[in-house]
């Protein structure tokens, strides 16, 4: 599925939606909404901004 900004960036991603309070305290978060990708807390707490999301998408 293409997302606003991956789909600018001419990318396909999954986008996984997590409720269960232990996975997210695995990652270290203490404030959602929080973003992992590939494994990497990129963000967390308050909503990014698109041009950020197109920086972490893009590298």
């Amino acid at each position: 599925m293409r997302r606003p900004v991956a789909a600018k960036l001419g990318l396909d991603v999954t986008v996984e939606k997590v409720t269960d309070y232990a996975v997210i305290a695995g990652y270290g978060i203490a404030s959602t909404p929080g973003i992992v990708i590939d494994g990497k807390v990129v963000h967390a707490g308050g909503l990014p901004k698109p041009d950020d999301v197109a920086r972490w998408l893009a590298t």
